[in-house]
């Protein structure tokens, strides 16, 4: 379990409150990218608090930051700065500028490690190459030599064929012919009218 803390943030809990229920219980992938995509400012503040969150999991705890979800989100009423303005009749009418406490806690679930787990991966293949070479050397080899030279290995290369021009004449001719009925037909059609 981690967890991050904003304090004294300049902005209502109402509209943080807004953003925060919806990322709630939500894994953090989803929920940055949600964020990231929110048009509203509270957004931007719960993003930096969520990547705090995750950071402290993954730096303090060791913990996959793709295997975590969010477990507690919330937004408490900090303290409120008054204001005043002139209003009518020389009155003072109060203006409260209210701040809030963001707190997001984030914890491993193992049905994301166990989803990811599942997940086909990207399979990296290294491939050997080896070039020909004299065989009287003294440096030792981890294969054996044999007569076939079976040990000289080439990189697969992928050869496109390119068309011949015959073929290439011979499609350009049809894509013609299909165009050609197309050009009679409007030209009858404007002699009609």
């Amino acid at each position: 379990m981690a967890k991050a803390v904003a304090k004294f943030i300049r902005m209502s809990p109402r509209k943080l409150r807004r953003v925060i229920n919806v990322i709630r219980g939500k894994d953090t992938g989803s929920a940055k990218t949600i964020l990231k995509f929110m048009p509203y400012s509270a957004a931007r503040v719960v993003e930096k608090v969520l990547t705090s969150a995750i950071s402290n999991a993954k730096e303090n705890e060791k913990q996959n930051p793709e295997e975590l979800r969010i477990t507690k989100a919330y937004v408490d009423q900090s303290a409120t700065l008054r204001r005043w303005r002139a209003m009518s009749r020389g009155r003072g009418f109060p203006i409260l500028k209210r701040m809030s406490h963001v707190t997001l806690e984030v914890n491993h679930d193992p049905d994301l490690a166990e989803r990811r787990s599942k997940m086909p991966g990207k399979s990296t293949v290294h491939k050997t190459v080896e070039h020909k070479h004299d065989h009287k050397h003294d440096h030792k080899h981890d294969h054996a030599h044999h007569d076939e030279h079976e040990h000289e290995k080439k990189e697969a290369k992928t050869t496109h064929k390119q068309p011949k021009t015959k073929e290439v004449k011979e499609i350009k001719d049809k894509v013609e012919k299909t165009k050609e009925p197309k050009k009679k037909k409007e030209n009858k059609e404007k002699k009609e009218k």
